[in-house]
């Protein structure tokens, strides 16, 4: 059975507030005093991930849509399986499962995987998915704030996110995210990160998404070394990175 965890109840109440804000406050058109931009704002999502439609939607669509990212899948479940016998791996954004199925079927001697998403409509879609797999257990939980840390207490082996981190919402939230990232590992941990590059020259997609240079800086200066391009295909680059034992 795949179990399912959920964050104390005031913990989820404070991740709820944080979207609700998010939402209300983020404005694309938003200016400042002299008219011009605020490019410091956050974008609002483009999808309602509450909704079980949109994100059955999107499930169906998103391999047809970029077929190549079962390379990218692929490329993961390769670093993963050559972690020590018994790791942890933990998984944010992780959808309705693909990665997670993908890795746990090539990976058996994982002690466990974890997927964590604020989505309930995506979780129900991975907790059908991955029934057959008991060493999968979902967390519903926001990666933006701090209780997933705090929720999820043992290290982790690994930490993983494919095409999530810009559900940030505005890549100034990164260095925070992956400082947040580097707590939860091990000393020896490692990451694996895979997000769009920015996708056109317009001041959304240059807010939502990082430069392959900027990823570099936001991972080191959360404290990992050894920063990597492991894979680029079509605007979509795979990071793997270790923690800096030192930090």
């Amino acid at each position: 059975m795949v179990r399912t965890l959920k964050t104390p109840a005031k913990s989820r109440a404070q991740a709820n507030i944080i979207q609700f804000l998010v939402k209300a406050d983020a404005d694309p058109n938003a200016r400042d005093a002299d008219g011009a931009t605020d490019e410091t704002q956050d974008i609002p999502y483009g999808e309602d991930w509450h909704s079980a439609d949109e994100v059955n939607a999107w499930s169906v669509a998103a391999d047809n849509k970029r077929p190549w990212r079962s390379q990218f899948r692929d490329a993961i479940a390769q670093h993963i399986a050559r972690l020590s016998p018994q790791a942890r791996v933990l998984e944010l954004g992780s959808g309705p499962g693909y990665l997670a199925e993908h890795v746990l079927e090539r990976c058996p001697e994982l002690a466990s995987y974890t997927l964590l998403d604020f989505s309930e409509p995506m979780l129900a879609l991975s907790r059908l998915r991955l029934s057959r797999f008991p060493r999968a257990a979902l967390v519903q939980a926001d990666f933006r704030t701090d209780a997933w840390v705090e929720a999820l207490s043992e290290p982790f082996d690994c930490v993983v996110s494919m095409q999530a981190i810009h559900e940030a919402r505005h890549k100034q939230h990164a260095t925070g995210l992956y400082q947040r990232v580097h707590r939860s590992l091990g000393a020896k941990g490692s990451v694996l990160i895979c997000d769009h590059t920015p996708l056109d020259d317009s001041p959304r997609s240059a807010a939502l998404y990082m430069t392959e240079s900027e990823q570099v800086q936001s991972l080191t200066a959360a404290g990992f070394v050894d920063v990597e391009v492991a894979l680029s295909i079509s605007k979509l680059v795979l990071y793997v990175a270790r923690k800096d034992p030192r930090t």
